[in-house]
């Protein structure tokens, strides 16, 4: 695969696990603030699987921004 195909792609995939992170957060201020009627235990359940999703795809979006960091010196750019 051409190296500018690359970079392109893992851009592509950086941005994407940035609007997830973004959906992930979203989603934390929405079982926080909004009186959903969920029970203690569902709610403090839903939020710690939001937040396990934010850590996720922060890490996600890391190692493609890292993967392009390196792919754009590799090529002098």
């Amino acid at each position: 695969m051409n190296a500018d195909l690359q970079i392109r792609a893992h851009t592509r995939y950086a941005f994407a696990a940035i609007v997830l992170m973004l959906l992930a957060f979203a989603s934390f201020v929405a079982l926080k603030l909004l009186p959903l009627g969920l029970s203690p235990k569902v709610q403090k359940t839903a939020v710690e699987t939001s937040l396990y999703a934010l850590v996720l795809f922060t890490v996600a979006g890391g190692a493609f921004s890292m993967r392009v960091a390196v792919l754009r010196k590799r090529l002098g750019k």
